[in-house]
């Protein structure tokens, strides 16, 4: 795959994937609180978590701990109140790719991107979970083998991504993060389905939720009160289920194996005495802040490997820096199956 962070050509044009301002303090939080302790000093040198010959398997031809393979799924909200985030996300994903190949031996990649929301479409472009081929405003991204994910025979990751990433503002208001998230990995990843290939035995499983609202069917504030107050703010249906139900979902996608998932979530944290204060609308029509979001934290933070960091920072890099060290202590242990 041809990791091209910068100075690629015939790049997508979709958006400003610049990010503006400088950073915010990065919350990172694992249940496994030593994830970062374990991952290898920022050296320069490459982390090789397969076997000696790199292919992570020991010479005699068994399994060995270490992953070769990881499938990237990203659940991105593409409501009203999201033009700042996914801005911030197009211009970080360079970088966390850059961290990737600088510090895991890894050549094999699986990226997919769907919208938290449910998007009008024929076949599978309207189905819930299904990988996105185009961007928000229609454009082809050229994905390979007419799959819905990029894999290693994608000529230029960063600029598909730029594109499949690029789900825009205009997307419905009623996220269903976790639905999405469960259908992807779970029906539409079986043979013949709309995801068919995507969710191997063999790779870890890294999923990275962008969302500024909670997903709680038990939020009912229709008439929020927009000033940044750190409350609930919709009425809408979102997903069924709770933190602890997701969790045993998205295992069992993994054949029970809750240590080959990694869960990062870019979310509020107003609630939790973060940086993100509640959502406002803003005087120009925009808006800014995100509504606390307890149940995607809970979610988050029940896995050994799971990371949450504030949605509204200016700039994401430094939280899928530190990603990149919970997704190398995930690899360091993993028994590739199959």
């Amino acid at each position: 795959m041809a990791w091209c962070a910068t100075g690629c050509g015939n790049e997508p044009d979709t958006r400003d994937d610049t990010a503006s301002g400088g950073s915010l303090p990065l919350t990172t939080l694992s249940a496994s609180s030593d994830a970062s302790d374990d991952a290898p000093a920022d050296t320069g040198d490459k982390l090789d978590v397969g076997g000696a010959d790199g292919t992570g398997m020991a010479e005699d031809g068994g399994n060995e701990a270490g992953c070769q393979k990881v499938d990237f799924l990203f659940v991105i909200d593409s409501s009203a109140s999201m033009e700042d985030e996914q801005d911030n996300l197009l211009g970080s994903f360079p970088g966390f790719i850059d961290a990737i190949e600088q510090t895991l031996m890894i050549d094999d990649f699986h990226v997919m991107v769907v919208d938290a929301g449910l998007i009008a479409g024929a076949g599978c472009d309207g189905i819930l979970g299904a990988g996105r081929v185009t961007s928000g405003i229609g454009q082809d991204c050229m994905l390979v083998g007419g799959l819905r994910y990029a894999t290693a025979d994608q000529p230029d990751l960063v600029a598909t991504f730029t594109c499949i990433g690029s789900r825009g503002f205009g997307g419905p208001g009623d996220e269903q993060t976790m639905s999405s998230t469960l259908a992807a990995v779970g029906p539409l990843s079986a043979p013949g389905q709309c995801n068919d290939g995507f969710l191997r035995d063999d790779a870890i499983l890294v999923v990275t939720i962008i969302t500024d609202e909670e997903d709680s069917p038990g939020d009912t504030t229709p008439a929020p009160p927009l000033d940044g107050t750190c409350v609930p703010a919709d009425a809408d249906p979102n997903s069924n289920g709770d933190p602890a139900g997701w969790k045993a979902s998205l295992v069992s996608a993994k054949g029970g194996n809750e240590d080959a998932i990694v869960v990062l979530s870019l979310i509020g944290d107003c609630d939790a005495g973060g940086t993100c204060p509640g959502i406002a609308l803003e005087p120009t029509g925009g808006y800014s802040g995100a509504e606390p979001a307890p149940r995607l934290r809970e979610f988050t933070q029940s896995f050994g490997y799971g990371s949450v960091g504030p949605v509204c920072a200016p700039d994401y890099a430094p939280f899928f820096t530190e990603a990149v060290s919970v997704i190398a202590s995930a690899c360091d242990g993993f028994v590739p199956q199959g």
